[in-house]
């Protein structure tokens, strides 16, 4: 395997991607292009939770897919979105470039994203295949689709009371552009099949928000996974003792750490691996 960072550029902006690159298997006595996912870590729009990169990528690595993390634009002087999704679509246009290098299989990008990384990726979901507003937010620059998503305790509304962000100058820093505030909202018949996974006891992003976005899925015909664990804080990560806060032993959780084991059943169901 060869993991490397990579510099991209949207505009006058650069952000960071890392790869996690399977190698060939001179037993297979052929080449293989394989899956691969894009990753996008929680951290509140803040920070890049390294705890959902390296970890998650790694695991994905075990299933036969190569893996991406995308740095996506956090809060600063400018609004998170719509660059975050530009930068998205860009990531998803590299990888999709460079297939033949890397013997990527383009038809098969999965994009992963856990809380705020969720929301990156859920709002992706709704808006990069709605034709307009491809256009209107200048998405249609870019080549390459996905093929599905992996939603780990995904923030989706942010409006919900109580819920992330509960912070009206946090939500103008995210957007001040309300077209982004609902991911629900975004989902159209196009939008490609969603895995979803989160606690009822997360205390931070209200379990009402995987609900939605589920439900609108279901509105659309579109297909769709969803498992409640009963019991996990907000942030589990793998739930296992690599993703564990040193001395935190409520980052540890069995029976919620299947999730990812649920999620490759899910992609061998979806035809998206193997």
């Amino acid at each position: 395997m060869e993991a490397k960072e990579y510099n991209l550029a949207i505009s006058n902006h650069e952000f960071k991607v890392k790869g996690y690159w399977l190698d060939q298997v001179d037993d297979f006595g052929q080449t293989v292009d394989y899956p691969i996912v894009i990753i996008c870590p929680g951290g509140g729009f803040t920070f890049h939770s390294e705890r959902e990169e390296e970890p998650i990528a790694l695991r994905f690595n075990s299933f036969g897919m190569h893996a991406v993390v995308l740095e996506y634009k956090l809060i600063d002087q400018d609004p998170v979105y719509p660059i975050a999704l530009q930068e998205l679509a860009k990531t998803i246009d590299w990888v999709t470039r460079q297939a033949e290098k890397h013997h990527v299989d383009s038809k098969r990008i999965i994009l992963a994203g856990f809380s705020a990384g969720g929301h990156v990726v859920a709002a992706y979901n709704g808006l990069a295949t709605d034709s307009k507003l491809r256009e209107k937010y200048q998405l249609n620059q870019y080549i390459g689709e996905h093929a599905g998503l992996i939603l780990g305790y995904p923030v989706i509304d942010m409006t919900v009371k109580g819920s992330f962000p509960n912070d009206d100058k946090i939500l103008h820093e995210i957007s001040e552009d309300r077209t982004f505030w609902k991911a629900q909202d975004l989902l159209n018949k196009n939008s490609k099949p969603a895995f979803v996974w989160q606690t009822r006891t997360d205390d931070l992003v209200d379990v009402i928000n995987s609900l939605m976005y589920v439900e609108k899925m279901t509105q659309l015909g579109l297909s769709a996974e969803y498992h409640m664990f009963g019991s996990g804080i907000h942030g589990l990560a793998l739930g296992t003792y690599v993703t564990k806060k040193p001395g935190k032993d409520k980052y540890l959780n069995a029976w919620t750490a299947k999730w990812i084991e649920l999620a490759l059943n899910w992609l061998e169901m979806m035809k998206l691996i193997g």
